[in-house]
């Protein structure tokens, strides 16, 4: 049972919370969904075509009218301009029920694989507003299961070949050679063996690229 003290911590967090967002803009139906589609597409700094498309399929899907579509666009561009942050009022004080919560998520998951590439940004964007939105991790997921291509990107090819697993390889596999992929190129490994400067750095290079494969791999295999 919590004590008296943790229970006071808690509302001292909540109370700072809501003192906090309280000055922040409300962003309800379209103006949300496509200020946070907007967000996702700059989140990499080059906003492409398969972007802008997918704002367009949304709109078909909601089966927005001609007005509708204009201030969709207008929220599409605003929400490039927005810190991540700005969103976290709209986002807890959500008035859609569960299905409404559902809709909103699955839209952000299709914008990440608009264009066939998930990087570490737009999956750490997804599960953020879907934590705010007081979603498990997991149901998160489970949402964008169904909009991955359904062949290797490219990335993922290199980020198993970097780790030596494959497709079906199980996770305490991966987690193995992830441990023995820096164990073998650690840059202190190699200075210690008395490796030159070129060495060390190239050491530090390959060993922060095994350090993302791990992390695409885990996000693209739920683990």
């Amino acid at each position: 049972m919590p004590s008296l003290k943790d229970k006071f911590t808690r509302f001292a967090h909540l109370l700072a919370a809501k003192y906090r967002l309280a000055g922040q803009a409300i962003f309800v139906d379209i103006e949300l969904t496509f200020r946070l589609l907007g967000h996702i597409a700059r989140s990499q700094g080059n906003v492409t075509e398969q972007h802008l498309q997918q704002v367009i399929t949304e709109t078909e899907l909601l089966h927005l009218s001609e007005d509708k579509v204009q201030q969709a666009m207008q929220c599409y561009l605003a929400g490039q301009e927005l810190a991540t942050d700005d969103f976290e009022a709209s986002l807890r004080y959500f008035q859609g029920d569960q299905l409404a919560q559902e809709m909103l998520l699955q839209s952000c998951w299709r914008m990440v694989w608009a264009d066939r590439h998930l990087s570490v940004r737009e999956y750490q964007l997804v599960h953020l507003w879907g934590y705010w939105l007081g979603w498990a991790r997991i149901d998160i997921e489970k949402l964008g299961i169904p909009y991955r291509p359904v062949y290797l990107t490219q990335e993922h090819q290199q980020a198993l070949a970097l780790l030596e697993v494959g497709i079906d390889s199980p996770p305490e596999l991966i987690r193995k050679m992830y441990k023995r992929q820096l164990s073998l190129h650690h840059p202190d490994k190699v200075m210690g063996a008395g490796g030159s400067i070129d060495e060390v750095c190239a050491a530090t290079e390959l060993t922060a690229k095994i350090h993302e494969a791990y992390t695409l791999i885990r996000m693209l295999h739920n683990f």
